[in-house]
């Protein structure tokens, strides 16, 4: 028992009445390079923004923070490419790490050169004290900002040498996903060949966690001091992918897909993606059967997004190939972990044992409710058939899981015959006139 108050006292007995709570899922981490010299004009100001993770919620304060759209610079461009997608519930927070220095990143005339920065810059390191930086400032989200990013991108940096493995590494570990963007002008040959070992840039991954996007955007240069200014430019993919992710979260919910949503900002897709209703040959029958996310137009609908599948379609056949699958599993594994890290290290009872249980059905069954439900099943339980007593003298207490995502309308099929009996119906004749 707990010690005795001798006098009046007042006893907390709602120890138990935590509730579980989803962390915020319409979150990214975007990595690349900025021109902070031009908006922060000394060292002491501009470290503040070399390797430290800057929230960035509204596309006012891109410029503030990030400088002007630059040509080699990356991070201000996305930014704005994911800003354009956002709807009237915005796109949650983007975690922004500019690693650009302008003080060590100089060309020959000891000017800033983004040109300068390497794969090892982007994939970062612990230093002696333990302090990330790079990819690696992923890790550190929770501890800053109570949530870990649920979408990370490099867009002009992910293929650089080891950033798609450090980006996959992490995402592996935080519950996250990466995007990777293949190079301009690939073909579909290449593109498919991308998934073997013998292709001329990696897409080689059956990772749930990875999406391959193709092909690149079209876009307005808006640096205005480059002698390619207001021309149409080609731009990566991903920026405007996430974007739209994150609005689809923030609008719809995770359980739904970013597929088959208009992407805004763009003239169009840098590369002619042929779509064909019904046709098993058009691109994007071929970019869907490879686990690749890419676009589509048709007259009057403007470019959309196409595809529901991550890169470990087709050669794994769990439901966690559909994106949103994985997403709903990562927001429910995440909310129940938080949830228990309340009740660790407390004695047990039958009482706090079913309490647990009861807390996190009554929050997961009535995810299946609704017009909208986020699940289709869900059932969480006490394990009385793995636990024991020698468990329990081990202090190891073990439950079960059970859910089922919401399914996804990816191909609709129509049985079709051609049936001369509803002639009759035309002529107002009878079934026996008809035959």
């Amino acid at each position: 028992m707990a010690e005795r108050i001798f006098g009046p006292e007042i006893v907390d007995a709602n120890e138990d009445g935590v509730l579980v709570r989803e962390l915020k899922a319409a979150t990214a981490f975007l990595i690349g390079t900025a021109p902070i010299h031009e908006v922060h004009k000394t060292s002491q100001e501009q470290v503040k923004y070399i390797n430290k993770p800057i929230l960035i919620r509204r596309e006012a304060d891109i410029t503030k923070h990030f400088g002007p759209a630059r040509d080699g610079y990356t991070l201000p461009q996305k930014l704005r490419a994911m800003f354009k997608q956002a709807k009237t519930r915005g796109l949650g927070t983007i975690c922004v790490v500019n690693v650009f220095d302008p003080a060590t990143h100089k060309d020959d005339a000891d000017k800033p050169d983004p040109s300068k920065v390497t794969g090892l810059d982007i994939i970062g390191a612990f230093d002696a004290m333990g302090r990330p930086s790079g990819l690696k400032l992923a890790y550190s989200c929770y501890q800053r900002f109570g949530w870990f990013p649920k979408n990370i991108l490099a867009p002009g940096y992910d293929g650089l040498a080891g950033v798609r493995s450090e980006m996959e590494a992490i995402c592996g570990r935080i519950r996250a996903r990466c995007y990777w963007d293949a190079p301009f002008g690939v073909t579909l040959q290449q593109l498919q060949e991308a998934r073997g070992p013998e292709g001329s840039f990696d897409f080689q991954t059956n990772d749930t966690r990875v999406n391959l996007c193709w092909p690149m955007m079209e876009t307005v240069n808006l640096d205005e001091m480059s002698d390619t200014a207001g021309e149409v430019v080609a731009d990566h993919y991903s920026a405007y992918l996430v974007g739209v992710v994150l609005m689809s979260v923030m609008e719809y919910g995770y359980h739904h897909s970013p597929s088959n949503r208009p992407i805004k900002g763009i003239e169009g897709a840098a590369q002619d993606v042929l779509y064909v209703p019904g046709d098993g040959s058009s691109d994007t029958q071929v970019t869907r059967s490879n686990g690749i996310i890419s676009c589509e137009e048709r007259f009057g609908k403007g470019p959309h997004t196409s595809g529901n599948r991550n890169a470990g379609y087709p050669t794994k056949t769990t439901m966690l190939t559909f994106f949103h699958a994985q997403y709903t599993q990562d927001v429910l594994d995440e909310a129940i972990l938080h949830f228990l890290d309340e009740k660790k290290d407390r004695n047990d009872s039958l009482a706090r044992i079913e309490q647990i249980e009861d807390a996190i059905n009554a929050w997961g069954i009535g995810k299946t409710k609704g017009n909208d439900p986020e699940l289709s099943g869900f059932r969480f339980a006490f394990d009385r058939e793995m636990m024991s007593a020698a468990f329990a003298a081990d202090g190891w207490y073990h439950y079960t899981l059970e859910f089922a995502p919401v399914g996804i309308m990816e191909t609709i099929s129509v049985r079709r015959s051609l049936n001369i009996n509803l002639l009759a119906d035309a002529l107002g004749l009878s079934q026996s006139e008809a035959a």
